[in-house]
């Protein structure tokens, strides 16, 4: 007897409601090799997964083609050759394993054969054809999303933590609300996952696992832009709050012994080779101090500097208002040239127009695919530039460095702990670099 596969496949209810789900496939396909005495020896299910997808990301598929070069299988069924594939390019790839193999396939609901040129012909026909189909199918689609987007209308009915979905629109969950907020602001304010889930745990009940934290950090949609949009929902988080979460993220933060604090652990880089710098003690109990540890390492770096915590902390409290001070003035700069820039509104709304035109123009058959996609790529990057150009200028947020640095702050600040005032620099500042010849530079958190 015939050791027979059955492949069965399925990426959307659209098809399970056409007669395609996969008890219905895996029925139809035992029945076949029932009635033709072969043997079953496997069955491959695919389940939630494109057809057009390359064949390596098809779980079962890789299964099964590792079985046939096993020599378990002698023939490979499945009831249409869309289940199969819908692109020539995999087919061939997949085609060439199973001759190597000596194993043969069979779409028991149609008529194919592959001995006679005539017959791959008809096969290199019909994937044709389903890859096109497929193509049209998959513009269609992404018409409809555009529109979605257009209208600020989530794509699914899923809601990131902390939202719900009212109507065709996403606002904040008011039972989370509170919670969600206060995550966002005491990882701001401390930089540690873990800091903040306890806290969250602690003051309000909501309990973030590390995985779903770790989502929630790295996701756009806490300031307001989902699949893409802006605007689409309403923000926890600012911007620039996002990008500078974005920063502390990618620092590696050396865990301090026996609850020692280090002000600037994560914020302080050589100014040589980029690494981050570790802080340190000198003996038990000693000064706080940093250096770079590329030095060490890879011994690639120049900068030996062991730079003490306190000359730091010094230096940026003696220069954080002037810095501050600067930025503003450098701001101003910026947004007088900005207003001096010519307009492209008219250039803007004649290409949306023909952009509108060209989508009518394929959706009638009159241009081809080919056509399409050329013209769509050509003015779509135009009308991303022109876009860019017309932003308003995105005016740093000095309302809450100007909230915290007010008269008599630094007398504030040295009645705090060290670990309310390793928050406090968090809070200000982004990136603090340390060179060789001693020198400080920092940038603030804006």
């Amino acid at each position: 007897m015939k050791r027979a596969a059955l492949y069965i496949r399925v990426s959307t209810e659209e098809q399970a409601r056409h007669g395609l789900s996969l008890p219905e496939q895996r029925e139809k396909l035992e029945a076949y090799a029932a009635a033709h005495e072969m043997a079953v020896a496997g069955i491959y299910e695919d389940a939630g997964i494109s057809a057009r997808k390359p064949y390596k990301q098809r779980p079962a598929l890789m299964q099964l083609l590792e079985d046939c070069r096993a020599g378990k299988i002698d023939v490979i069924l499945f009831i249409k050759l869309d289940r199969w594939f819908r692109n020539v390019g995999n087919y061939y790839a997949v085609q060439e394993i199973l001759d190597r193999c000596g194993v043969s396939w069979q779409a028991t609901q149609e008529d194919y054969e592959t001995t006679t040129a005539a017959g791959r012909l008809k096969v290199n026909i019909m994937l044709s054809v389903a890859q096109d189909e497929a193509d049209r199918t998959s513009e269609r689609i992404k018409f409809v999303f555009e529109g979605k987007r257009e209208r600020r209308e989530p794509l699914t009915g899923n809601a990131p933590t902390g939202y719900k979905l009212e109507g065709k629109a996403l606002v904040k969950d008011p039972e989370k609300e509170e919670a969600v907020t206060a995550f966002f602001q005491k990882f701001l304010a401390s930089g540690s996952i873990s800091e903040a889930q306890a806290y969250v745990l602690e003051e309000h009940g909501l309990r973030i696992e590390y995985q779903l934290a770790r989502k929630m950090l790295d996701s756009p949609a806490y300031h307001g832009v989902y699949y893409g949009v802006e605007g689409m929902c309403p923000p926890y988080i600012t911007q620039a709050e996002y990008e500078k979460i974005q920063s502390m993220r990618g620092r590696i933060v050396r865990k301090a012994k026996a609850d020692r604090v280090y002000l600037f652990s994560g914020l302080i880089v050589c100014g040589s080779c980029g690494f981050r710098m570790g802080g340190r003690t000198n003996g038990h109990g000693g000064t706080p101090f940093y250096n770079c540890p590329g030095h060490y390492i890879k011994k690639a770096c120049g900068n030996r500097v062991n730079l003490s915590e306190r000359k730091i902390e010094r230096y940026l409290i003696d220069t954080i208002d002037r810095k501050l001070s600067q930025y503003k003035i450098d701001f101003e700069g910026v947004r007088a040239a900005k207003r001096r820039e010519k307009s492209h509104q008219s250039e803007i709304a004649a290409l949306k127009g023909k952009l509108s035109r060209l989508k009518d123009l394929y959706l009638e058959d009159l241009i081809s695919l080919e056509a399409y996609k050329a013209d769509l790529k050509e003015m779509t990057a135009r009308l991303d530039h022109l876009k860019e150009q017309e932003q308003p200028l995105k005016e740093p947020d000095f309302s809450k460095l100007d909230s915290v640095l007010v008269q008599g702050w630094t007398c504030v600040y040295s009645e705090l702990d060290r670990a309310s005032k390793r928050d406090f620099w968090r809070l200000l500042i982004k990136e603090i670099r340390i060179y060789p010849d001693r020198s400080i530079d920092y940038d603030l958190a804006l």
